[in-house]
């Protein structure tokens, strides 16, 4: 009988809390029978055999639950979550139990039940704070309400539009929602419209969406916009170098619309050469603790998309005041470096100057002149090849790990659809630049740290990674083929750089090389130099992008304090103050992060929405229980080969050599085999490709 299912569950489950939706799909009832269920289950309760406890959920009455927790809710397009708290544990919770709670939140909530080999289940009791409270919405009139539909799982309820604010959205117009009141878990909040967007064809809605999606700011307050307005450009008395008469010149991608570094170079006699590295300054229009401060420290770090940018400070700053456009006095923060042929810093001298750049080049620019031999300022771009080349030399000997991991580039028509694909080609242009910001950074980090007492500083850290994730790396080396690579459990950058080489031949050298970037740890920002595991470097800083890094502004403010007077008496209270930076911007910079990837997904899932049907050929990128994924090389584009798509077989997964092999036919699948697939399932809603195995070719 039901009503003896229902009491044994919660008899082998005493400190339990479901309410009757989820308790029917655990126990398996089929949906027709949901209504004797949930009569059953209030038969129970009136009863006094089971117990109404808040947010509708039932138990065994009595059962104190002692097992509560706090943590950061995680939504899943589906619709479920997880909560990760503080202590490392994933806590599952249903969509039922999530209560009002929205994706972000910090929760409380209470183990439901435990099941050996799963994540512990639980729900949310009550939200302790909200992460954000702006949403995208489709703005509905439904019976008479005005109602917010939301864009996504993150927010799961309607909300009721209580204030337009002047907005006359039409019925499907895309809107932005403030909550102003979240009521109970039992009815929908009420907000009022902030913004008006227009409908999904507006371009770049993906960008606005995703920004929205990880509470990233796309609009500055009235008091940052207000102090900017009164900025204007001015040349200080304040003792500058003068290299306006120096030749100049940026060196950006060809989309780029902002310039926070130049370069100048020169060689003498001996052959050593004389590089000039001038960022924008910054600092000199952001004074520390003003609004603009503060919402730069409160945004982190600028976050980019294929046309559309959220910046770190307004556009009269980053696109104006301290952009180095051509032909412009700009004001600057320079390090002045002299280099031995060989690529070593023999000296680096920082100074606040004022520049004038000569000429904007791309990336494409500066390749075709070096390739022809000529066009404007050759003979400085050649003395910046040769000399990158040199410093490239220097730390591959001492270690530095260069991982060639291609990024997607997209052609997008004029509502934002992605009708090209393509990996962006690494130039030695590019190179050339990276070299440049590297020693740059390097040597203003050297600078602080050769002093006879450090001063309070950031910096910019990767750690060693940890040994068991070492030994994991080179144990799946092996399983490719690749011993002479395998170390001991201490490891240190060449290593990962003679692995790297080691496969550099190989069909999977992309997905191997994806796998050694995930085992290190994720860089950060702080106030100790714990140095650069992944460039061999002792101390490493960032000095060259402060138009889009906090971090950058924050140095270039600490360096005009310390040449002014390196006596600092307020230590504590400013390493207090770094230390929160370097711990916000961190913050920031995953954020920004997470939702550029996520951008790059709906633009790749949106491509292949066009592509049903059509064969291509794919390298599996990764192998799990559940089937394989597999990378389009030519475009980027990842999806899953689910089991059910494989060839009847009974398919054994090994987790140590990431294979899935046939028990009958032996047929194995591995990490960087070649297989050719057909796009079968895409889904934008819950952000899913599914692709068939396939024997017919692209």
């Amino acid at each position: 009988m039901l009503i003896d299912q229902v009491i044994k569950f919660f008899t082998d489950n005493p400190t339990s809390r479901l309410k009757p939706k989820k308790l029917r799909t655990t126990l398996n009832i089929p949906q027709k029978d949901y209504p004797m269920l949930r009569d059953t289950v209030k038969k129970l309760a009136t009863e006094g055999k089971l117990k109404r406890y808040h947010g509708n959920v039932y138990g065994l009455p009595g059962q104190e639950q002692t097992d509560e927790t706090s943590g950061i809710l995680d939504i899943h397009a589906r619709g479920f979550g997880f909560v990760n708290t503080s202590d490392g544990r994933k806590i599952f919770i249903h969509g039922d139990n999530l209560g009002n709670a929205c994706h972000g939140d910090t929760v409380s909530i209470r183990i439901l039940r435990k099941k050996k080999g799963d994540n512990p289940e639980g729900f949310v009791r009550r939200v302790v704070s909200r992460n954000r409270s702006e949403f995208v919405c489709i703005f509905r009139q439904v019976k008479g309400y005005s109602l917010g539909i939301p864009e996504t799982a993150q927010l799961r309820k309607d909300v009721v539009i209580t204030e337009f604010n002047g907005f006359k959205p039409e019925d499907g117009s895309m809107i932005s929602v403030e909550i102003t009141d979240w009521k109970d878990d039992s009815r929908r909040p009420e907000g009022r419209i902030t913004r008006l967007i227009g409908s999904r064809n507006t371009k770049e809605f993906d960008a606005v969406l995703v920004a929205n999606q990880y509470g990233i700011p796309d609009r500055f307050p009235d008091d940052v916009l207000k102090q900017t307005e009164g900025i204007e450009f001015r040349l200080p008395t304040d003792g500058r170098a003068d290299f306006r008469e120096t030749v100049t010149f940026t060196i950006d991608p060809e989309d780029a619309r902002d310039f926070d570094d130049a370069l100048s170079i020169s060689v003498d006699e001996d052959g050593s050469y004389n590089l000039g590295v001038h960022i924008a300054d910054v600092s000199f229009y952001v004074p520390e603790g003003t609004p603009l401060d503060k919402e730069a420290l409160r945004r982190g770090t600028s976050v980019y998309f294929t046309r559309h940018v959220i910046p770190m400070l307004p556009e009269k700053l980053s696109n104006e005041l301290c952009s180095l456009n051509p032909e412009e006095d700009r004001l600057t923060f320079s390090a002045l470096m002299k280099i031995s042929k060989e690529g070593l810093v023999l000296r680096c001298d920082i100074t606040p100057s004022v520049i004038n750049s000569k000429r904007r080049f791309t990336y494409e620019d500066v390749q075709k002149i070096l390739d022809s031999g000529e066009g404007d300022f050759y003979e400085e771009l050649l003395l910046l090849f040769t000399l990158a080349k040199s410093l490239n030399k220097v730390r591959n000997k001492a270690g530095s790990i260069d991982f060639d991991i291609p990024e997607p580039k997209y052609v997008l028509d004029d509502t934002g659809f992605p009708t090209e694909i393509f990996p962006e080609e690494r130039l030695w242009s590019h190179r050339i630049v990276e070299e440049c910001m590297l020693i740059a950074n390097k040597s203003v980090a050297d600078f602080i740290q050769n002093s006879n007492d450090p001063l309070p500083f950031v910096y910019r850290v990767h750690e060693t990674p940890k040994p068991d994730d070492t030994m994991a790396f080179f144990k799946l080396l092996r399983n490719f083929g690749f011993e002479k690579v395998v170390k001991g459990r201490s490891v240190k950058p060449a290593d990962f750089r003679d692995a790297l080489l080691a496969v550099r031949d190989s069909d999977a050298r992309y997905f191997l090389e994806k796998i050694a970037l995930r085992t290190m740890m994720k860089a950060r920002y702080d106030t100790k130099p714990l140095g650069h595991f992944g460039l061999a470097f002792d101390e490493y800083t960032h000095f060259t992008s402060p138009i889009r890094r906090y971090p950058d502004l924050l140095i270039h403010r600490l360096l005009h304090r310390y040449l002014k007077n390196p006596l600092v008496k307020d230590r504590t209270s400013l390493h207090e103050k770094l230390d929160y930076a370097a711990k916000k911007s961190t913050e920031c910079e995953i954020r920004a992060m997470n939702a550029e990837r996520e951008y790059h997904k709906i633009k790749q899932i949106k491509f292949l929405q066009k592509h049903i049907g059509d064969v291509f050929k794919g390298i599996i990128s990764g192998v799990v229980q559940y089937g394989f994924y597999v990378e389009i090389p030519e475009t980027l584009v990842e999806g899953l080969v689910h089991r059910k798509y494989l060839p009847s077989d009974y398919w054994e997964f090994n987790p140590e050599s990431y294979t899935l092999t046939g028990r009958r036919s032996r047929r194995q699948f591995r990490m960087g085999d070649s297989v050719n697939v057909k796009v079968t399932r895409v889904s934008l809603e819950h952000m899913e490709v599914d692709f068939s195995l396939t024997e017919e070719r692209d």
